[in-house]
């Protein structure tokens, strides 16, 4: 894995000559990545690692200096591209309405305001019909929430002969044996792929019945509902979204409840039964990058706990040290540690 710095007029400088790299790429959020090089290779103007093999670009932001029995070394570190969209606000008010993807897009190009070399690429016709509304919030982190309600996410692509930026939406392949159109994934003990594998099924913070409330005081509050009961028992989380400010010269009412319904389910993402499975995939029956790739939904079955699931490749972790290549991937969703159930309960 090639990877070129360049400085802040992303013109390039040189071919990096890494000690160790990690490279961590994410479906829902933003990646990142940390790299180890001799500090007598490190030079200040370095601002950006671009590589051809990936499709992130690194955005040097932290830069440690470590002297050891072995010599002197700089660690590089920081977000990928992405991050460049959370230096922008969403203000004032932005109104939604239409494909996610669409006002997603929308909402970028209202917002990116001076962002360098960024422009929006072709639309992909992607997610379904939503109304929503945002204030204030940092423009990628907003992108993130509201494309994970429907499996989508969003890049910024360095195109290094163009030397631009390209924001899209996009959603992974389904490689699971529901489907015919792609060639399916498995990971089971029955494909012999299962090394160091890592699960975990917590329903302790589950809540799928969202009551929101929107502007408003008692009786005349404006309240709508985000159900994912199906029809079963429910098991409730109040939403307080007294900030959703209805204007009626931008939106109808049902606008504005369908909106509060929107925050309800953008909510219960913070609830999900989690369903984590991590597994080292160097080595197996199927290939990163050729069989399967971030974003895949894929066919998981793990035996022991009587697990078997089609789920979504949300995280892949690279190291490359000493000659050798390292994957392991992150299937499902997130796991939540004691500090964010705290949190978000």
């Amino acid at each position: 894995m090639e990877l070129l710095a360049l400085n802040k007029e992303f013109q390039p400088l040189v071919y990096v000559p890494y000690i160790n790299l990690q490279w961590e790429r994410e479906y829902y959020t933003f990646g990142q990545f940390s790299v180890q090089i001799l500090a007598a290779d490190y030079d200040p103007a370095m601002t950006y690692l671009y590589t051809p093999d990936r499709p992130e670009t690194g955005i040097i932001q932290k830069i440690e200096l470590e002297e050891t029995i072995k010599g002197r070394f700089v660690q590089l570190s920081g977000f990928f591209l992405e991050k460049i969209l959370d230096d922008k606000i969403v203000y004032p008010t932005f109104y939604a309405s239409g494909m996610m993807e669409t006002t997603v897009r929308s909402m970028v190009q209202a917002y990116k305001g001076d962002i360098p070399l960024l422009s929006l690429g072709a639309a992909a016709g992607l997610g379904n019909s939503v109304i929503w509304q945002e204030t204030g919030g940092h423009l990628g982190t907003v992108g993130y929430e509201k494309l994970q309600t429907q499996e989508l996410s969003q890049r910024c692509l360095y195109d290094y002969q163009q030397n631009k930026i390209t924001y899209a939406v996009w959603q992974g392949l389904d490689r699971t044996q529901a489907q015919t159109v792609n060639n399916f994934v498995v990971f089971s003990d029955g494909f012999r792929n299962l090394s160091k594998v890592q699960a975990s099924l917590d329903s302790s913070n589950y809540k799928n019945y969202a009551v929101v409330a929107g502007e408003g005081e008692g009786t005349a509050r404006k309240v709508a509902y985000a159900d994912l009961s199906s029809g079963g028992y429910r098991q409730m989380l109040f939403v307080d979204a007294k900030n959703e400010r209805y204007d009626a010269a931008e939106q109808t009412e049902e606008e504005y409840l369908a909106g509060l319904r929107q925050k309800g389910l953008e909510k219960l993402l913070d609830y999900q039964v989690v369903q984590n499975i991590e597994v080292d995939v160097s080595q197996g029956t199927f290939q990163y990058l050729r069989d399967f790739d971030l974003g895949d939904r894929v066919d998981v079955v793990i035996s022991d706990i009587g697990v078997s699931l089609e789920a979504r490749i949300v995280s892949v972790h690279e190291v490359i040290k000493r000659g050798q290549h390292t994957v392991s991937i992150e299937l499902g969703n997130k796991k939540l540690t004691a500090y964010k159930k705290a949190r978000i309960a």
